[in-house]
């Protein structure tokens, strides 16, 4: 991507930061990942893809959340907990009897995104997992209480992530 068609995108996303950012990227804008970085600065945060399975078994204790898997074909949302799982035979596996389960690929995860922007008038705060090729896996939405309001334990375990995720990849002090 040139500086200049950067700095377009930054302009056009500072003005509308809720646009529907896999509308831009289906029309050849950019990827999702390049899109993503393009928002206000303090919108979004990167933690490293290697990083997601850990990130993942931290949302499993989050209580009820929106995961969202958003093709050309379709938008699927699932509320309800994220499932725990554990890793084997090359995938993370989600354990559920029920409702969203299935089986992940962590080395295609090349980055998780804590992002924060409005969305039809309204707050949003969720987790985008990309690939190599700069698309979304699926995203994480923090999920919201009676009054419509984003959850603020979820919001500040969401805040939160970003710093943990760096700590938690620094080697132990061995001079302490």
């Amino acid at each position: 991507m040139t500086p200049e068609h950067r700095s377009a995108l930054q302009e056009r996303l500072a003005r509308n930061p809720g646009i529907i950012l896999e509308t831009l990227a289906e029309a050849g804008e950019a990827t999702l990942a390049e899109l993503i970085e393009c928002l206000p600065a303090g919108c979004w945060h990167k933690m490293a893809g290697e990083r997601m399975t850990d990130v993942l078994q931290l949302v499993a204790g989050w209580g009820e959340v929106t995961t969202i898997i958003h093709t050309a074909d379709g938008i699927f949302e699932i509320g309800g907990a994220f499932p725990a799982g554990e890793s084997g035979h090359g995938f993370y596996n989600l354990r559920s009897t029920g409702g969203l389960h299935g089986h992940l690929r962590p080395e295609r995860c090349a980055a998780v995104y804590a992002v924060e922007r409005p969305f039809m008038n309204k707050a949003t705060a969720s987790l985008l997992f990309v690939n190599h090729a700069g698309g979304i896996m699926f995203k994480i939405f923090v999920g919201r209480d009676a009054e419509g309001q984003l959850r603020a334990d979820q919001l500040a375990a969401l805040r939160a992530l970003p710093a943990r995720m760096a700590a938690a990849t620094e080697p132990p002090c061995t001079t302490c």
